[in-house]
């Protein structure tokens, strides 16, 4: 998100109706990053928790198993937050959301088929 910062004689000619065209400034740098996977990611571990935050400290929610499908909506610190495609191969329901750490995911390679 921009925050943008305009100044009292903007905000009051804007209520007025008088102003002509409002700049914007960016309070920060912009930040570019990798867009997710948009195929979804496999499991790539033999086991490994799917958590409830992103950290160890965060509670277990089960064990997914290489070949487990999830979707990535997030990443954060070397994790990704996860909603498991369909049921897990440990009992897991679909739609379940929670977070992987990021060495145990590798994306999805997409195909066309024509």
């Amino acid at each position: 998100m921009r925050r943008m910062m305009i100044s009292g004689v903007a905000v009051a000619a804007l209520l007025a109706g008088t102003a002509p065209a409002l700049a914007t400034v960016p309070t920060g740098p912009a930040r570019t990053t990798a867009p997710l996977n948009s195929c979804g990611y496999d499991v790539a571990g033999g086991s490994v928790n799917l958590r409830s935050g992103p950290s160890t400290r965060h509670a277990s929610l089960g064990h997914l198993t290489r070949g487990d499908l999830v979707d990535v909506d997030r990443k954060s610190n070397g994790w990704y937050r996860v909603t498991l495609s369909e049921r897990s191969r440990s009992g897991i329901r679909a739609g379940t959301v929670g977070w992987v750490a990021e060495p145990y995911l590798k994306p999805s390679t997409c195909m066309q088929l024509d």
